[in-house]
């Protein structure tokens, strides 16, 4: 069931996984800047931190966002989905019936529309 307190925790979690990746961005301008200095140190430290650390704080996001998803959209679809249609109370006279009055063309052959097969084949216009 979803609440208030849990859409607030997950979503939360989210906002923090997601900003451990934007303290990526400093390590980046950093990077950038031991490149125009020629900070050779520097260029191989924060190299190999952004490696490290990037592969986990995607990670930690795709799992932050994947709970947010399941305890805020799969939630909320169990009752509000405006998407889903009881294909149980829907039936065939109604399939047809919605066919034969869609204002978009009218899919359903009457007995009176009757097509004739002369046996020449699929596009029987070109013989």
């Amino acid at each position: 069931m979803i609440t208030y307190n849990k859409t607030w925790e997950v979503m939360n979690d989210l906002e923090e996984s997601f900003n451990r990746i934007i303290t990526l961005d400093g390590m980046i301008d950093d990077l950038n800047d031991a490149v125009n200095c020629g900070d050779q140190d520097a260029i191989v430290d924060l190299s190999a931190a952004m490696t490290a650390f990037m592969p986990v704080y995607i990670r930690q996001y795709e799992k932050a966002s994947q709970r947010a998803w399941n305890n805020t959209v799969t939630e909320v679809s169990k009752f509000d989905n405006p998407y889903r249609t009881k294909l149980n109370d829907v039936t065939y006279d109604d399939v047809v019936t919605y066919l034969k009055t869609d204002p978009f063309g009218n899919y359903v052959s009457t007995p009176e529309q009757k097509t004739e097969d002369t046996g020449n084949g699929i596009n029987e216009e070109s013989s």
